[in-house]
């Protein structure tokens, strides 16, 4: 794949006042392959492991695709939410962003659909605009896929994200609007593409005509141009603020409505032809309304910008992205509790506040299950404000927090949209399996913290014996269920809170008999939930290649999954997973033997219903899952997500010949390390200066 790289290192110096473009947006310039994996000048995700319908690829066989024009098939291996994850995406750089000079709004345009001979329904494509630190480094699988979203020194500026109904033959002329103005002057921007599953559809989408223009108009409130920002009458909540900066731009019409798309059949024009000057310009609904908005409603607006024809009339230059608020009930309103959910350490201070807040002019905060209001003392502070301190925090202290906002003009009263939880981070259950007891016919081993003990079913026993080679810590669960022989041997947990925790860590240490390709690949270590559609688990997995650990979660219509690789062979292998709050998104992530092996993004573990807890069996029967055959040890359950750190310290404790690990999840510098001993260092340098300038060009003459 044709790159250019400039390396910032002492060898060369780099201007950040570059113009916003993209390359190859149509693909008619790619190499003339019907299939081929690379796609010229964008980073994709690939590797030998990809077949052809998997990953994104450019497509140049003219028949197979939505124009009979050359394209870019996003594949198969897409993943089920919006972000797109590990898999079948295609990103590039579109320049430096400019503050001073660069219009705040992208303006994308994108043609897509579905090729020929593919099943249609609903299907879904995201556009990201990223920003990155300079940390980051772009590139191609070379053993780890080099994903930007979610990566560090990567920031999202924004996005857009869409849903249609495909059908073979129909094409949809999409267009997205971001907002800029987040973007840090002088960072380079990249532009990012994924298509997404909705329910059990495969995502066979094509995306052609990628077209990137800027705009001069940005809607500047309400602020955060998401639900729940009330437009309060006779308060400046009520305006509508927006940004131009062209100075060519002499007037706007307005539009508002209940429906998204406003251009295309406005429902109210309620500012025309209005004279507007650089900078920020405010629209006050109350004076431009003829009725009132209603209460509890979605509403959208938008900015269409005009420039003088030098004739007396004008012309339309700009189309505004189009935000929405939604007004809110009469009296006082609160928003949710920030942050809504968090883990500390007993000790330790944590601040609850309610970011947003209409007419409210007193506050008076509670906590779940007691009538009584909080009192401002040595436990609390800014019980009476919109901001809450919670000091010294134990055990008696977790709960869910909410305030109470009161009108004094009319003595209505409204509580937050949703209270805000603190808990203790520990270890929930712990199984050592190293004892059994028994309860009439049935044998428990028991969880040492919690309590929540495990049923041994079908055989399944509790091994302690000083001697056994395969004994480290005591003793361990055995489940016998090799090939050829029914599988009757598993553990059951019955209390379903086991996992119930918003975010959560779980590790073991297990030994598999040999992965058997046909038959045993699909065992699970572990699986908590109700059905074929709702559950989370831990498995072993080989293919023709490798050996593989896999976490996947899966609610209704939404399953996503991460992976890390085990190798080959019959060994005690340390397992970690963490599922966990980052950011907007919950992602989880998979260490083997310490070291990170994948992340994909998941939902809260708190989301899927577990009345069925299995230890080596899964939950749901489709396709005859074979239970796990080998040998379980130290299972441990946390309601929080441990850190790399942690973990690879909890794996050298146990491996005392293992002298350090390489924190992968932090290490983002693989491609310029040479001597792969996970630092950048003089040899690694030496070896970039003996390749600095070589001339791997090739000319047609």
């Amino acid at each position: 794949m044709t790159r250019i790289f400039c390396i910032l290192l002492w060898l060369c110096a780099v201007s950040t006042a570059f113009p916003l473009s993209i390359t190859n947006g149509n693909f008619e310039n790619q190499y003339d392959d019907p299939y081929n994996k690379d796609i010229l000048y964008w980073y994709d995700y690939g590797g030998p492991s990809i077949g052809v319908d998997q990953g994104p690829f450019f497509l140049g066989r003219l028949s197979s695709t939505i124009f009979n024009s050359k394209c870019v098939y996003m594949g198969k291996e897409a993943n089920t939410n919006e972000d797109g994850g590990n898999h079948a995406y295609v990103y590039q750089s579109i320049g430096f962003y400019d503050s001073e000079n660069d219009p705040p709004v992208v303006d994308i345009r994108l043609d897509w659909g579905l090729g020929p001979g593919k099943t249609g329904g609903p299907m879904g494509v995201t556009v990201m605009i990223l920003e990155s630190d300079g940390t980051f480094v772009p590139g191609e699988w070379d053993g780890a896929a080099h994903e930007i979203y979610g990566k560090p020194g990567i920031r999202e500026i924004g996005r857009g994200t869409i849903v249609r109904t495909t059908a073979t033959g129909v094409v949809f002329h999409e267009r997205f609007q971001i907002d800029l103005t987040s973007a840090t002057h002088g960072r380079e921007l990249f532009l990012r593409f994924n298509n997404y599953k909705v329910g059990s559809l495969v995502p066979y989408v094509q995306i052609d005509n990628i077209t990137l223009s800027l705009s001069s108009v940005v809607n500047v409130s309400p602020q955060n141009k998401a639900v729940y920002v009330p437009v309060w009458r006779s308060s400046s909540a009520n305006d509508l603020v927006f940004k131009i900066v062209d100075p060519a731009i002499t007037s706007v019409d307005v539009l508002l409505g209940t429906e998204p798309n406003l251009f295309a059949s406005p429902q109210y024009k309620i500012v025309e032809n209005r004279p507007v000057s650089m900078g920020l310009n405010t629209v006050t609904l109350e004076t431009e309304l003829s009725a009132d908005l209603n209460y509890l409603t979605d509403y959208y607006w938008q900015i269409l910008a005009y420039e003088s024809d030098g004739m007396g009339g004008r012309t339309l230059k700009y189309i505004g992205h189009v935000s929405t608020f939604k007004t809110i009930q009469q009296g006082p309103y609160l928003s949710a509790v920030s942050p809504d959910v968090i883990g500390v350490w007993p000790g330790d201070n944590v601040v609850f506040t309610v970011p947003f807040s209409v007419s409210a002019d007193t506050f008076q905060w509670y906590k779940q299950g007691d009538p009584n209001p909080l009192v401002n003392g040595s436990k609390y502070s800014g019980a009476d404000s919109d901001t809450l301190t919670i000091y010294n925090v134990q055990r008696a202290d977790e709960g869910a927090y909410y305030c109470v906002g009161r009108e004094t003009a009319t003595g209505l009263t409204s509580a937050t949209q949703a209270p805000g939880t603190v808990f203790i981070k520990e270890l929930k259950s712990y199984y050592p399996f190293e004892t059994t007891y028994t309860v009439g016919s049935d044998v428990y081993t028991p969880d040492v913290i919690g309590g929540k003990d495990a049923k041994l079913l079908g055989g399944a026993a509790v091994v302690v014996s000083p001697s056994d080679p395969n004994n480290l810590f005591g003793g361990y669960l055995a489940l016998r269920n090799p090939r050829n022989v029914t599988h009757t041997q598993y553990a059951q947990i019955s209390d379903t809170s086991v996992v119930h925790y918003p975010e959560l860590t779980i590790s073991c240490w297990v030994k598999p008999e040999l992965l058997d390709l046909d038959y045993e690949r699909n065992a699970r270590l572990f699986d908590f939930g109700q059905d074929a559609q709702n559950y989370f688990f831990l498995t072993l997995l080989r293919n023709t290649n490798q050996a593989y650990c896999e976490m996947k979660l899966a609610n209704s219509s939404r399953d996503t999954e991460a992976s890390g690789d085990i190798g080959y062979g019959t060994k005690w292998l340390y397992v970690v997973l963490t599922v966990g709050q980052e950011g907007s998104s919950t992602p989880g992530k998979i260490y083997i033997n310490g070291q990170y092996g994948g992340r994909d993004g998941l939902y809260q573990p708190t989301q899927i219903p577990k009345p069925l807890n299995y230890i080596g069996k899964a939950v749901s029967t489709t396709d005859n899952p074979p239970n796990f055959n080998g040998l379980i040890d130290e299972l441990k359950i946390y309601n929080y997500v441990k850190t790399a750190e942690e973990i690879a310290r909890e794996y050298m404790a146990v491996r005392t010949e293992v002298e350090s690990i390489c924190d992968m999840e932090s290490y983002n510098l693989a491609d310029w390390d040479y001597n792969r001993n996970c630092r950048i260092d003089l040899l690694d340098l030496a070896e970039i200066a003996e390749r600095w300038l070589n001339n791997y060009l090739v000319y047609f003459d």
